[in-house]
């Protein structure tokens, strides 16, 4: 396994280095490991869906732009 010298803001040091001292992570490096192969699927499934479908129109861009700065999908009630 490599080791990586990364910097953290204070704050989201000190939070994670809680989590982990309360038993709510295993482990911090763990944990933002977990979370880089996340996003790495991520990055990986957007550039296969790109290289399939071709890269968002600008309305689709403008929509996901949309649904991810609200947070939240609309709530529809459907039949």
């Amino acid at each position: 396994m490599a080791r990586l010298n990364i910097t953290l803001p204070d704050e989201l040091a000190a939070t994670l280095q809680g989590l982990a001292e309360d038993k709510k992570i295993a482990s911090v490096s763990g944990f933002l490991a977990d979370g880089a192969r996340l996003k790495l699927a991520y990055l990986r499934d957007a550039s296969t869906i790109d290289d399939l479908f071709g890269p968002p129109s600008p309305d689709e861009q403008a929509m996901v732009n949309r649904l991810v700065e609200r947070g939240t999908p609309d709530r529809r009630d459907v039949a």
